[in-house]
């Protein structure tokens, strides 16, 4: 496939497009072209996976409450495609590609080897398999959810199971590249995917054949990407992470790096490092620009553990009241100790440490760090090699 489709947003969302349009030709042909022979071996199959599963007895869930039942509709028909829709709208605009090009191919792999196994293995849906004695549960809430939700899904397209598949692929990415939502995301494919079974859609062996689908088809996305990147390094360096941009909208750029200081007598320099290190592609969080004029304490505290790196102005006397319990300045270096982040001393003016008795215990871990000696003289070479000692990411 073409490097620039799957390096441009533009071309990803068009992917995702065209899976949709052939999703629902596939469904529109599947149910008019359907003959008894297919029929017959849909059938055969569902048998086989009635014995493997023991012939489990779903009139236990025949009794369950209107309000259960509409909990796990809600699930099944609702919250998975807002589920969709919510997670590839947050890494579309993510500032890196890398995410949102790894869903697009994860989902674009589970559903054409998923539409392979529709073909050779046309498996009814629990419910519509009469020796398996399940009913669909959700038409005792409303039979309109099954009836939209059937222009995009056949009858006989149970196996494997596409809902658990992408719910997999969603997990998978949104872990790997550290989504701030992939907890929520986890739970909720969880509930996707029981609701498919307790609803009497999905057979057992659907949902574990799509859950290793998914997690095979993210995998192999993953590796996809890799090569995208490489083929795209020696072409356009600059476009290997990024990509291009949507709309012409920027993508929100994610900061790396912490910056502490003490106010009387660094300020300056802390204003001068954030400029360096954005020019040399770090972004910095500076409290008085990142701030409100009402946001302090916690927040500051949070935003540390929330990048990788950690550089800390010390300039003459910054640490002169560090032997007090609620100054800041000692407040942020004990927490990013605390939290292991990527500490990085930036000496400034001749700074000297107190001596090691009047360190705090909590601080004495900063004197192991090497830190760099700011040097007027050696500008550039000052904050290039402070760049070299920051995380990307």
């Amino acid at each position: 496939m073409n490097h620039r489709i799957l390096n441009n947003r533009m071309g990803l969302l068009f992917i995702l497009l065209t899976l949709f349009v052939v999703n629902y030709t596939e469904t529109q042909l599947e149910m008019n072209l359907q003959t008894p022979a297919q029929i017959d071996k849909g059938y055969a199959i569902a048998q086989v996976f009635t014995e493997l599963e023991g012939g489990l007895d779903f009139s236990r869930f025949v009794g369950l409450g209107k309000g259960v039942v509409a909990a796990h509709s809600i699930a099944y028909y609702v919250v998975f495609p807002l589920l969709l829709l919510a997670v590839g709208s947050c890494l579309l605009f993510r500032r890196e590609i890398t995410p949102f090009r790894v869903l697009t191919l994860g989902l674009a792999l589970s559903y054409l080897i998923a539409l392979v196994f529709f073909i050779v293995f046309p498996v009814p849906e629990r419910w519509a398999f009469p020796p398996a004695d399940a009913l669909l549960l959700s038409d005792a809430w409303s039979t309109r959810w099954i009836e939209l939700y059937r222009s995009f899904k056949a009858l006989d397209n149970s196996f494997p199971s596409l809902p658990a598949a992408f719910s997999l692929v969603m997990i998978f990415v949104c872990f790997r590249y550290r989504s701030k939502f992939r907890y929520p995301v986890f739970f909720l494919s969880l509930a996707v995917i029981l609701s498919s079974f307790t609803l009497g859609i999905h057979w057992l062996p659907d949902l574990l054949t799509g859950g290793f689908l998914g997690v095979f088809s993210a995998s192999l996305a993953v590796l996809w990407d890799h090569r995208i990147v490489d083929a795209i390094k020696k072409v356009q360096p600059e476009l290997a992470t990024e990509g291009t941009r949507i709309l012409g909208i920027k993508p929100v750029e994610k900061k790396t790096t912490f910056i502490s200081y003490r106010r009387e007598t660094g300020s300056i320099m802390a204003r001068i490092v954030q400029s360096e290190l954005k020019k040399r592609g770090h972004l910095s969080f500076l409290d008085v620009d990142d701030l409100g004029p009402k946001q302090f304490g916690e927040r500051l505290l949070r935003e540390i553990a929330s990048v990788p790196n950690f550089v800390v102005v010390l300039s003459p006397g910054a640490m002169d009241r560090c032997d007090q319990h609620e100054d800041w300045l000692r407040r942020e270096i004990a927490h990013a100790i605390m939290t292991h982040r990527n500490i990085v001393p930036l000496m400034v003016d001749e700074f000297q440490y107190p001596q090691k008795k009047e360190i705090p215990d909590d601080l004495e871990e900063l004197l192991h760090h090497n830190g760099i000696i700011y040097s007027h003289e050696y500008f550039d070479a000052t904050f290039d090699k402070l760049s070299d000692f920051l995380q990307k990411n």
